[in-house]
Formats: structure tokens, sequence, C-alpha cells
């Protein structure tokens, strides 16, 4: 059986244009490549595992869309054409970016990797994660590098358009997107190191008579602070503020107390004088999550970067 027929009309317009990409068959360019590099039709269908009257025809359907004969015969070989020999270099390119960039997924080394996260998070629960997963980033991706944001607002985090790596989203905050459990916060009570007001422990008297800074977001309160007021329906609020951060220096020298997350009070509880109480009533905990794009959830850098966030905290 000879190799091949030709058939071609010459005058024939190549149809590969941008604009009729969308009827060429791109199942024929992995053949083209065998036929390029093999010169053989025989040669070619063992290689892509086709029979040879396959590889024929395949042949014959790359000659009328490219409108030429790509492999002519000379004596008792074939050779490319001029046309065939200018393709080889962009077909091979065309295969490996589709291998390597389309089809092969992608890889993340993060002793390398000079890659930018993006995490949502209020100051507060920023202080307590970052220094620890900066800690562990120095380690083992020092090319890392962190861009820290305000969070979404509730409505972008309801409908799932989240635009961050990561969001570190307290459990009371509806979101349709994925969401973990990256830590439990429970509540300690602060105060002045030098507040005479308050014996060796805490009790629910001092509760009650003693002023209070307090954190309020988007006009609500966490749990814990909600309970309190149940309980103590009096109390006494002599400042609302809307960024924890805010309560250490308000509390800094003067009689206010105020509820703060214990791994905040411990990190900020020296720099400002502050002594650190346990509660005498028991106070529900807050937990933090951790939230992410489903979009993005295959994506190896951002799996290796909530698995070091996860690591930090624990």
């Amino acid at each position: 059986m000879s190799e091949v027929n030709s058939g071609v009309n010459s005058n024939a317009r190549p149809t590969n244009t941008a604009s009729g990409l969308y009827r060429v068959d791109l199942n024929l360019l992995p053949l083209l490549a065998a036929l390029l590099e093999y010169r053989s039709v025989t040669r070619a269908a063992q290689v892509v595992g086709l029979t040879q009257p396959a590889m024929s025809n395949a042949l014959q359907r790359l000659r009328r869309t490219l409108g030429d004969e790509l492999l002519v015969r000379v004596g008792r070989h074939y050779v490319l054409t001029a046309r065939a020999a200018a393709l080889a270099g962009p077909v091979s390119l065309i295969l490996d970016t589709a291998t390597n960039q389309v089809l092969t997924p992608p890889a993340f080394d993060p002793a390398t990797s000079e890659r930018t996260f993006r995490i949502a998070a209020t100051s507060a629960t920023a202080l307590t994660v970052l220094p620890a997963l900066s800690a562990t980033l120095a380690g083992c991706a020092p090319g890392v590098r962190l861009h820290l944001e305000p969070p979404d607002s509730s409505r972008d985090l309801t409908r799932g358009d989240a635009t961050a790596d990561v969001t570190l989203l307290p459990d009371t905050v509806p979101t349709t997107l994925p969401r973990e459990r990256l830590y439990h916060e429970d509540w300690v009570v602060v105060a002045d190191a030098n507040n005479d007001r308050i014996g060796e422990t805490l009790t629910l008297d001092d509760l009650a008579r003693l002023p209070h800074v307090v954190f309020e977001w988007n006009g609500g309160q966490v749990g814990a602070q909600q309970a309190l007021a149940q309980l103590l329906p009096d109390l006494h609020v002599q400042c609302v503020v809307f960024d924890f951060l805010m309560i250490p220096p308000m509390v800094s020298g003067t009689p206010v107390i105020a509820l703060l997350q214990r791994r905040l009070a411990r990190r900020v509880a020296a720099q400002h004088g502050l002594r650190v109480m346990e509660s005498p009533i028991p106070l529900p905990s807050l937990g933090i999550d951790l939230v992410w794009n489903p979009r993005t959830a295959g994506d190896p850098g951002r799996i290796w970067f909530r698995k070091q966030l996860m690591r930090a905290v624990h």
C-alpha cells in the first residue's frame, strides 16, 4: 500500500484563520506533529496508536485544512514541504503548552515561589494568626508574600463573590462559600493592671458595677457580649468600638473593663499594662472559619496556603 495519495488542490485556501478556527478539528494536531517528526504515515501511525489507513485519512484531512501537501515523495522517501517544515516549531509549541499548562495540573513549589496570597481578615484576627504564619513562611517559603485586606462585605460573602485567596470569618457571619473551622476562641476579661477596684479574682458583681468597653460590628455584638447583656441588662457601657484592637488602649490606665479574645489578650497585655482574668460566668466561644472560593479550590498553591494557616494556629 502506498504511503500517501495526493489529491490536494494547490489553489485551496486554508481555513485555520482566527475567525475559522472553530471549524478546525484540533484533534489533528498531535497527528500532524507525528507526521512532521517521522515523515512517514506508517511510522507516525505506529507511534500514536492508529492504523495506517486511519493516519492516511488524517493526512488527507490535514492537507485540505492547511492547503498544502505537507509530505511529498522524493525518490524512495518522503520529505516535508516548506510549509510543513515551517509548521514543526509552532505545532510543537502548541502541544507543549496544552500539555504543560492546560492538561497538566499546575505545580507549586513553596521553596521557590514568589507568589502573593491575599488574606481578608479583621485586624484582631490578623494579629492572632499572622505572626505565627509569617514565622512559618519564613522557614519554608521565604519568597511568598502576604497581602492583608479588610473582609469582603457580607453581601459578597453570601453571594460567593469574595475575591481574597482566603477569608478569616467569624462563625456568626453567613456565607455560601466553603468554610472550615480554623480555630476556636474563648473570652477573658481585661482590666488595667493597677485597677484597684478588682480583687484577686473577678466576680459577677465586678462585671455588674464596673464600666465596660463593648465591641459592635454592623450593629451586632458577639455571642459572648450578648450573653453578658442578657445576664446583666443594666450593664454600664461606657464606650462602643468597631475594632477589638481599640479595646486595650481604652482599658489601659482606666477603671474600664472589657471582654477580649484570649489569644489576643495574651498578645497585647504586656504592651498595654493589662491584667487578663477569667470570666466568672461561662461565655459562648467564638469560631473563626477559613473561607475560600470554590472556583479556585483545586489550585495547589491555595491548597498549600490553607494548610499553612491551619498549622500556624495549632
